[in-house]
């Protein structure tokens, strides 16, 4: 294995993120409005430098500023990805479930069983392009060019497969 070097001694970097501080920390407390978060960010700026070579750095200063707005930009990110992953489940207990009676559930458990039957019974690239597009979310024509075919016909697949549901739902 390679041995890393995370010497801080003569590093440009590390000297002007440590030199600028107080901008470093504005750059990032107007990403993040916190001044906890915004240290955090200035602390991992400077670790991430350490372990950097600097010597093909031409603007030391402006390099400094973007890295500290890229790791508070990517903070934001991943707290925003955190709160709404803790937003989805607050409250979900008080969430009314979708069959109100056990023989309500027996006839919806039935039926879907009989809607992906009747999807069993397409053919497979109809199949794989309903799935695909009603459940995964692809695009159309990114299904298209995944199948090699128009996005016309991916289209008349997806129609095809609906159909097909529908006649089970409506013989149901």
């Amino acid at each position: 294995m390679g041995k890393h070097n995370y010497s801080c001694e003569s590093n440009v970097l590390v000297d002007v993120l440590i030199q600028y501080k107080p901008k470093m920390m504005k750059i990032a407390d107007r990403v993040l409005q916190s001044q906890g978060q915004s240290e955090d960010v200035f602390q991992d700026a400077v670790v991430k430098a350490c372990t950097m070579r600097p010597v093909c750095i031409q603007c030391p200063v402006g390099y400094a500023c973007r890295m500290v707005y890229n790791l508070a930009l990517d903070a934001a990110r991943k707290g925003s990805r955190e709160k709404l992953n803790r937003a989805s489940f607050d409250g979900a207990d008080t969430i009314p479930a979708p069959c109100v009676s056990a023989l309500d559930c027996l006839v919806a458990g039935e039926t879907l069983r009989e809607v992906l039957s009747s999807l069993q019974g397409l053919p497979q690239r109809t199949h794989d392009a309903f799935v695909r597009h009603r459940i995964e979310g692809i695009p159309q024509k990114d299904i298209a060019a995944e199948l090699g075919v128009s996005p016309t016909l991916v289209n008349f697949m997806i129609k095809d497969a609906h159909r097909a549901c529908e006649r089970t739902l409506n013989a149901a």
